[in-house]
């Protein structure tokens, strides 16, 4: 690859990068992006005050304390902008967001509740955001560039390494995202560029005073933009070292280096006197704390493999407050990435030193002395650096590390990757490897948007006229006495859910008047005894469609999933609740399509198939009970007051009625003297629901206390309630029983 083919790349990316972060910037919703309301609350305190925010002890959460350069960038670009909606926002808090956090989808992603009027040319709070976002996407846009200048000057004579690391960082979707949002993180990534293309320079080209001040100017700006900079500081401390060991030149070195950090101090210092002043601590960290809060618990051993899988999932692309994950596919190709590259620097690593280094040991100094040894070198310094304060920020905060954190090193991090990735294809290949890396980058990139960003934040679907649910129910819901919306059905995505799964229940409702109450969605689901086995509240639209949003005569088709419990006793017969309450004022009146009040919010059933196989019964038996039912066996326990008898049934066909089991207790003369007479499970699991090939257990009691002693016997079979008609029983034989009854057991009253 040539340099021009390259630098015509660099623009190809450039103009894809701030295109797609300009995207990523509009369609992210107002302060949907992390922290974005303090972050606006800081931008919006400089243009009102001139005076950066002071975190107030007691005050609650705020980013006083933060360095203000970033936001000064922002207040700068948009103090036209009123700001006469902002006080809104806080009020719009959606109360279900987080549900099932690292789920990929759009059930209560959103943090904020997004009415109509949150678009361009009806709030104030929207144009701001956008404009500071657009206003970040240049800042994401110079690092590009900056990235593709330190690829360029750690490889001269090879373009394609520089391409390949500007194509790779661009389109990380997580960098998007952030550089499409309003957040400090965007000044430090820039100016932890500038810091890094600054110690290259030296490393390769020698230590000037004006590389030297640069160096500080980046190193001092970055500290005023976030302090996730600082461990470039004692990085640069490094580079300078290593490249006053390799030129003998200590004592110049020493004044370069107090240039450096003096010019860095002038502009950091009188922050740190006000952080000082404010905190009691240069950082503002102790405040920081002390509103934020502290861990719970000490940092255990199990603790680190989730926040490894944290940290690197966020990198690559957790968007919003990090609860929008990417499919887990997409982290194990892009761990396989990894993995292939630093295996590919541990090999570039070893070649090296086994090519360079001697006995005496004068080989470091050849090694060094090549320049590109050392920038390398200085690249995993920067990182190491980084990551180690991190690992230190864990065990004090709650909350783990965040893969943006990284971004001030990600010039590091993007050559270093195309470094490893490299070692494994001969030179000639490099510039596919370059473009490789760009367009399936750009894939994600894209991908990130319209498969996880934007459709975690739609609407449910609205319709002018209603479908036909599979399952009628037409039912209203009345706020006062006043009709306010109709449940006109819904749909099941199964009709057979088992314990553990998610059940997805598509209500389909027909709006017939407005309100301005957020009303909660309810859906549950009750098994055996009438035990709640699954539950769902959230507003409607899974927090995206509540309804004060809601307009008469809209159709909204609205899928609400239903996690069932995993200890769920089946088999059982499910009951749909379905309804809308309001959080301290109890649930909605409902009635029915001629006007009647509805007792119970039950709108369907469903069903649960058995869990596991019963054990075999103690006792085998094969009667054939009508065309459908098989006894095969039962076991039987007697006490002094009872019999319990466990009736063992398998399907053979499907039933299309539900019958009642009758287990009677006959005397010598045939009178019933005792019976336990009901439709299965205690009416939990209808015959109806039977599926051919299951098997299950069915106990009945019959209370013998206060029976003459002797002997009785047992008799078990089927009938229509309506009817009182008995099924017919067959024997396996095919030998027909009369009166539809089996003689099952004999038991003795002593």
């Amino acid at each position: 690859m040539t340099e021009q083919r390259a630098k015509q790349g660099l623009v190809v990316i450039l103009i894809l990068f701030v295109g797609l972060g300009m995207a990523y910037a509009i369609i992210t919703p107002t302060l949907e992006a992390p922290d974005e309301i303090y972050h606006y609350d800081y931008v919006r305190a400089l243009v009102n005050t001139g005076r950066p925010p002071v975190l107030e002890e007691g005050g609650g959460r705020g980013f006083g304390h933060h360095a203000p350069l970033y936001y000064a960038y922002g207040a700068l670009v948009s103090f036209w902008v009123d700001e006469a909606d902002l006080h809104q926002w806080p009020e719009r808090h959606n109360p279900f967001f987080g549900y099932r956090f690292g789920e990929v989808g759009r059930d209560n992603k959103n943090l904020y509740l997004h009415p109509d009027t949150d678009t361009l040319g009806s709030s104030d709070t929207w144009l701001g955001i956008r404009v500071v976002r657009l206003a970040s996407v240049v800042l994401g846009a110079l690092t590009i560039g900056v990235i593709f200048r330190i690829g360029r000057d750690i490889y001269p004579g090879r373009p394609a390494m520089a391409l390949g690391a500007a194509g790779l960082a661009a389109f990380i979707p997580e960098f998007l995202f952030i550089s499409g949002a309003v957040n400090d993180d965007n000044g430090a990534t820039l100016f932890g560029a500038l810091a890094i293309w600054a110690m290259v320079r030296i490393l390769r080209q020698g230590a000037t005073w004006q590389r030297c001040a640069g160096l500080g100017l980046a190193l001092g700006l970055g500290w005023l933009s976030k302090l996730t900079i600082v461990a470039l500081v004692p990085t640069a401390a490094l580079a300078l070292a290593l490249v006053a060991w390799r030129d003998q030149g200590w004592g110049r070195m020493a004044r370069l280096g107090l240039i450096t950090f003096a010019i860095a101090g002038l502009l950091i210092g009188p922050w740190l006197v006000r952080q000082t002043v404010l905190y009691g601590d240069p950082t503002g960290t102790s405040r920081e704390m002390s509103e934020w809060g502290l861990r719970e618990r000490p940092v255990m051993l199990a603790d680190l493999g989730p926040d490894l899988y944290w940290l690197r999932t966020s990198f690559w692309g957790r968007l919003g407050y990090n609860q929008i994950p990417l499919s887990m596919w997409i982290y194990r190709v892009l761990d396989i990435m990894t993995g292939l590259a630093i295996a590919g620097l541990g090999l570039l690593a070893f070649s090296r030193l086994r090519h360079e280094l001697n006995p005496a040991g004068s080989g470091m100094k050849r090694l060094i002395a090549t320049g590109r040894g050392a920038q390398l070198t200085i690249l995993i310094a920067s990182f190491l650096m980084t990551f180690g304060p991190m690992i230190v920020r864990r065990f004090l905060r709650p909350m783990p590390n965040f893969g943006r954190y990284l971004f001030p090193v990600l010039p590091a991090i993007a050559i270093l990757l195309v470094t490893g990735l490299s070692r494994w294809l001969p030179r000639r290949f490099h510039s596919f490897l370059a473009v490789g890396l760009t367009a399936g980058m750009l894939i994600l990139g894209v991908a990130g948007l319209t498969c996880f960003l934007a459709p975690a934040f739609a609407r449910p679907p609205i319709l002018a006229e209603p479908p036909e649910p599979a399952h009628s129910v037409d039912r209203r819901y009345l706020e006062g006495s006043e009709p306010l919306a109709r449940l006109v059905g819904y749909d099941l995505d199964r009709e057979t859910v088992e314990a553990g799964e998610t059940l997805r229940v598509t209500l389909v409702w027909e709006v017939l008047a407005a309100t301005d109450s957020n009303y909660v969605l309810f859906a549950q689901l009750f098994g055996r005894h009438s035990e709640k086995v699954g539950q769902r509240d959230t507003y409607p639209g899974l927090g995206h469609y509540p309804t004060s949003f809601w307009k008469p005569g809209e159709i909204i088709v609205d899928q609400v999933p239903i996690p069932v419990a995993a200890h769920a006793a089946g088999p059982s017969r499910l009951r749909l609740d379905v309804g809308l309450y309001e959080p301290g004022s109890g649930r909605l009146t409902s009635v029915d399509a001629a006007g009647n009040r509805t007792q119970a919010a039950t709108i369907g059933w469903l069903k649960l198939p058995p869990t596991t196989d019963p054990p075999p019964p103690e006792f085998a038996t094969d009667y054939r009970v009508g065309p459908f039912a098989t006894l095969e066996g039962y076991d039987l326990e007697q006490t002094s007051g009872s019999l319990k008898l466990a009736l063992h049934w398998s399907c053979r066909a499907a039933a299309a009625r539900d019958y009642t089991v009758f287990v009677h207790l006959l005397d010598e003369d045939g009178r019933v003297v005792a019976q336990a007479d009901g439709p299965p499970l205690d009416g939990d699991y209808p015959t109806s629901y039977w599926m051919p090939e299951e098997t299950f257990v069915d106990v009945r009691d019959l209370e013998i206390e206060g029976l003459p002693r002797g002997r009785y016997d047992v008799s078990v079979g089927m009938y229509l309630l309506e009817t009182g008609e008995r099924l017919p029983v067959e024997k396996g034989t095919g030998e027909r029983l009369s009166d539809g009854v089996i003689p099952l057991a004999a038991v003795v009253v002593p």
